[in-house]
């Protein structure tokens, strides 16, 4: 019987577990499982921690309805629902609406025969004004919103460029103030700034490269002069890509860093003020270099575009690994998304980024797979960028809610809890902020909440401590006072008797 009871509660366990796969494989899968690559952040411990999708693949815009396809195209511009593209090997510019549909095709510059070649970079101005890195004729053009020639900035003059040097600029931007930055390849003296009317400035921000002291000391103490010769010479890089923000700051990124460079200060990206100062914050728990670990290529990651919000929130794309890194405004990790691969949704070598103005949807530039890749933000990424930008307002109340709307969906969230922390310190709630940086694990935020709290202690008990403290002193001496009166009548008495 206990045989036969045993087989019986087999064939029952056997059932079940049958039962509940047929259950399991007849529920659909969710959209996560069928996202081609994961989304992460890093914690205090710089550690990987998996978190929601931020931002899902929605399309691609492969452009068939092209008469020529595009032909590794190198940059593009995102601006009211519009898309400018550098389709480099086209020698052209191209418009397209957000379903891909050719709106209007720029060829030549000054005249027919005036013809573009393989253009870099493209930029468009608030007017609507487009500016073109015409990398093959070492130029940038300048068109109206319609597309018609303005004019051409050529060459910078100035005797800081040798003359042997060819100048190809690669990227452009403009600011609110008209003055025009270009990245120009070879040259690393930083960006080429020129005056509204195409005068040559100077030149700001350049990248410089740390070297190690043992480098320093070796190359300069001890190697011979042959050696010497034959090391590389230590000078800054130039930029890999620029992004103007709407406070005419600018965001470049250093695409051709070694790990060495990055380990000894060099920086990734910086965030540079109209004087070429690096005014970038880095308050976050690692430097803004991307991954902390080589990906499963053995590829470190490497910096190649920049995209920016109006709150201070930035997209760096990963040209190396195809990912894409979030930082808000004091430079902690919001998330990383992305992947290299043949996957729908994946990239194979992606060059540009930029976003819609809302950040609702985010928009890469592959210039191998000649196509341009959509990515829509998702519940959980609403919420997070949301508190970002009322908190950016000054909107407290607000940006508490959707905190607490991130930590429903994420409740691993060390930023979120951070951000929380932030707006009851803000407020004057120092023990509720102390309770959040701690589930934050944000140390110096903690130290400061603690601060306010032992100060707000003080300034609302200090009558009190002082009433305390004068009590605790005064007793004392009181009673010292009285011995010493009762010691001196008690002589005076003896005296009086004795005489």
């Amino acid at each position: 019987m206990k045989r036969t009871g045993f087989i019986s509660s087999k064939r029952k366990l056997i059932a079940a577990l049958a039962a509940a796969c047929a259950l399991s494989l007849s529920v659909p899968m969710t959209a996560h499982a069928e996202v081609p690559y994961e989304t992460y952040c890093y914690n205090y411990y710089s550690e990987g921690v998996a978190q929601p999708h931020v931002y899902l693949y929605d399309s691609t815009l492969s452009f068939s309805s092209f008469e020529l396809s595009l032909k590794n195209p190198q940059d593009m511009f995102i601006q009211r629902g519009f898309i400018y593209i550098a389709d480099t090997d086209n020698s052209r510019i191209v418009k397209t609406n957000e379903a891909g549909e050719l709106l209007m095709e720029i060829k030549n510059a000054s005249g027919p025969e005036d013809l573009l070649s393989k253009p870099q970079g493209v930029f468009v101005a608030e007017d609507g004004r487009i500016f073109v890195a015409d990398s093959g004729n070492g130029r940038v053009v300048e068109y109206d919103k319609e597309g018609n020639f303005i004019r051409s900035i050529g060459r910078p003059v100035t005797d800081l460029i040798d003359d042997t040097v060819v100048y190809i600029p690669q990227k452009v931007v403009v600011d609110n103030d008209g003055r025009i930055y270009v990245s120009a390849y070879g040259i690393n003296l930083g960006l080429i700034e020129f005056d509204m009317e195409g005068n040559f400035q100077s030149f700001m921000g350049a990248a410089q490269v740390s070297v190690s002291p043992f480098e320093y000391i070796w190359k300069n103490y001890f190697s011979t002069k042959e050696q010497r010769a034959r090391m590389a010479t230590i000078v800054p890089t130039e930029y890999s890509n620029i992004f103007v923000d709407k406070n005419n700051f600018i965001y470049a990124t250093i695409g051709n860093l070694s790990r060495e460079d990055m380990l000894n200060g060099a920086d990734a990206v910086r965030r540079l003020n109209p004087t070429g100062k690096d005014i970038l914050r880095r308050l976050g728990h690692y430097p803004i270099n991307g991954d902390q670990y080589k990906s499963a290529d053995g590829n470190w990651s490497s910096f190649y575009d920049i995209t920016a919000t109006e709150y201070g929130c930035y997209f760096i794309l990963d040209n190396a690994n195809g990912k894409v890194f979030g930082y808000d405004y004091d430079g902690n990790s919001l998330f990383v998304f992305g992947h290299n691969g043949y996957r729908e949704g994946n990239v194979q070598n992606a060059v540009a980024i930029g976003a819609s103005e809302d950040a609702s949807k985010l928009y890469i530039l592959d210039y191998k797979l000649n196509s341009i890749l959509v990515y829509t933000i998702t519940e959980y990424g609403e919420h997070l960028l949301s508190a970002l930008r009322l908190n950016d307002l000054g909107d407290s109340e607000g940006s508490i809610a959707e905190w607490k709307e991130v930590l429903r969906l994420n409740g691993n969230s060390e930023f979120a809890y951070t951000g929380l922390g932030k707006n009851f310190l803000a407020e004057g709630d120092y023990v509720a902020a102390m309770d959040y940086f701690k589930s934050g694990n944000n140390r110096k935020y903690y130290s400061k909440a603690l601060y306010y709290h032992r100060k707000e202690l003080m300034e609302r008990n200090f009558g009190k401590i002082m009433l305390i403290l004068a009590i605790v002193i005064l007793i004392p001496i009181t009673i010292v006072c009285i011995r010493k009166i009762k010691r001196w009548a008690g002589e005076v008495r003896c005296n009086m008797q004795e005489n």
